[in-house]
């Protein structure tokens, strides 16, 4: 005997077609997609809320050329004027 559940669930149109051209394998049923699909989410680390703001903040404001570009300058001058092989 099988030791599955069957599942059914409504979606609207277009994150089915979604489902069915985006992340779908080639050759892959639909339930072995939403499979995959839920046991891989599953399988990911949980965020703290302090992460989901800050990524949150940063997408809002990323940093500009201003902040970081004198990194790239900075690391310019530590390197000796030797020339790379």
């Amino acid at each position: 005997m099988d030791d599955t559940s069957r599942l059914t669930i409504r979606m609207p149109p277009e994150l089915l077609e979604a489902l069915d051209q985006k992340l779908a394998r080639p050759g892959e049923s639909r339930s072995s997609t939403l499979r995959r699909l839920l046991e891989a989410a599953l399988r990911e680390e949980p965020r703290s809320k302090e992460i989901d703001r800050y990524l949150q903040g940063y997408r809002e404001q990323p940093q500009t050329e201003e902040e970081f570009g004198w990194s790239d300058d900075a690391m310019k001058d530590s390197l000796p004027a030797t020339p790379w092989r």
